[in-house]
């Protein structure tokens, strides 16, 4: 297997490296794009016209604006907030520590063999296409704030999923979850006409279905206390997101939770 059919961005000092890095990998992967440029204002302009970036490959001591500026700022872009990013440090044994902070795709130096390149990105390319939440996951989320409940509901859709019914109060979720079978369930903490705890005891003592009954739960919550979360760890919950929060934490936490759950004996 080999990548194919992508955009891949150099920002190096010396174009020239750049080139040979890109015709070993491009030897490799015909179907391989390359841009770059002599200059940062000459790869900002290149970067502009491409429909679209799938990895940045940024060397680690580039001058003409700072690597880790300029990771920063790809980062926090809308238009490239999906593209990967990979460092050439000069040193991956002995990298500065700022760049561990970026949870960065994959990091290679000079020293690293082409095949090993080549593979690092195809593996991080790959992991990208796999969906965060399975396709077949239903969803529900409570929350008595109705500018909330888009959020969530724009965050889930951002990741590529639409099986998700929203409600506002603990007896709208005991009719969906009566009637409705549900993979992960996004509660609230406190309700109008109760509690998330409330929510929790229905699915354990009432006859709901057994796929519900082993669903997913992720509270959303302000709270956010050494009681708070012993009191969820009571009812099994073990993964919260605390409000406000942003797209990139809500991705991180319910990645991070359902690769955890989805693990458990029984489950898909």
């Amino acid at each position: 297997m080999t990548i194919a059919a992508i955009n891949i961005a150099f920002c190096f000092n010396n174009e020239a490296d750049a080139k040979i890095l890109g015709a070993k990998l491009n030897a490799i992967s015909p179907e391989i794009n390359f841009i770059s440029s002599t200059s940062f204002d000459g790869f900002l302009k290149a970067i502009a016209q491409a429909e679209k970036i799938d990895f940045f490959i940024i060397e680690e001591n580039f001058q003409q604006c700072l690597a880790a500026d300029l990771i920063e700022k790809l980062q926090a872009s809308q238009r490239y907030k999906k593209s990967l990013i990979s460092l050439c440090a000069q040193n991956r044994n002995d990298l500065d520590g700022k760049f561990l902070e970026f949870n960065l795709d994959f990091i290679f130096d000079t020293n690293t063999e082409i095949y090993e390149i080549h593979e690092g990105l195809e593996k991080s390319l790959n992991k990208t296409l796999l969906p965060t939440i399975p396709k077949n996951f239903n969803i529900l989320a409570v929350d008595d704030d109705a500018l909330i409940l888009e959020l969530i509901s724009m965050n889930i859709n951002e990741l590529g999923h639409q099986n998700i019914d929203l409600c506002a109060n603990v007896q709208a979720a005991k009719e969906l979850l009566f009637k409705n079978d549900y993979d992960m369930i996004l509660l609230d903490w406190n309700l109008s006409d109760g509690s998330c705890m409330d929510i929790m005891d229905y699915i354990k003592n009432n006859p709901v279905s057994a796929r519900t009954k082993s669903a997913l739960s992720v509270v959303i919550t302000g709270r956010n206390g050494v009681d708070d979360i012993m009191t969820l760890l009571q009812y099994g919950v073990k993964d919260t997101i605390i409000k406000p929060f942003e797209f990139h934490e809500f991705e991180d936490k319910i990645t991070y939770a359902i690769e955890k759950h989805l693990k458990k004996p029984g489950l898909r």
